[in-house]
């Protein structure tokens, strides 16, 4: 009876652990061997998200996916461009992402545009992981670590 206290039940309980999270590292890999996203595919997702922060019109809504798709090739550029140096990758990010503010301006309405800098501003830092997930589940994450 002992023996199965000190060695059978241990070899169990670590299998069954592992078994469970067996699944849970396969899809952490898969994610991150997933290949790169093309400037349409992000811009998709972008106007997904965007649009009911946003509250963008149907008008709108083809305009500011053009208007991302061309900033996400122009990154992707400024990128290959860059050859690691990420001083120079740095200025140009900034170069690109003030040009898409100044087209995006010309299409959003003004709260429109003060929401989208508010987003932008709170995704700086920390906040940019928590924007792929949904904005409830955000919330709840602020107000549960008090930020």
């Amino acid at each position: 009876m002992r023996w199965f206290r000190v060695v059978l039940i241990p070899l169990l309980m670590v299998a069954f652990v592992s078994a469970v999270h067996a699944p849970v590292a396969s899809a952490a890999t898969a994610s991150t061997t997933k290949a790169a996203k093309t400037p349409d595919e992000m811009a998709n997702e972008a106007l997904a998200k965007w649009k009911t922060a946003l509250k963008l019109t149907d008008e709108q809504s083809p305009q500011f996916e053009s208007i991302m798709k061309d900033s996400y090739q122009k990154m992707a550029d400024a990128k290959k461009a860059s050859g690691g140096d990420k001083a120079k990758m740095k200025t140009s990010m900034q170069t690109i992402m003030s040009d898409r503010d100044a087209a995006l301006a010309k299409v959003l309405t003004p709260d429109q545009m003060k929401t989208y800098q508010a987003k932008m501003k709170e995704m700086s830092g920390k906040a940019k992981e928590h924007w792929n997930r949904t904005e409830g589940k955000t919330d709840e994450k602020k107000e549960s670590t008090g930020k």
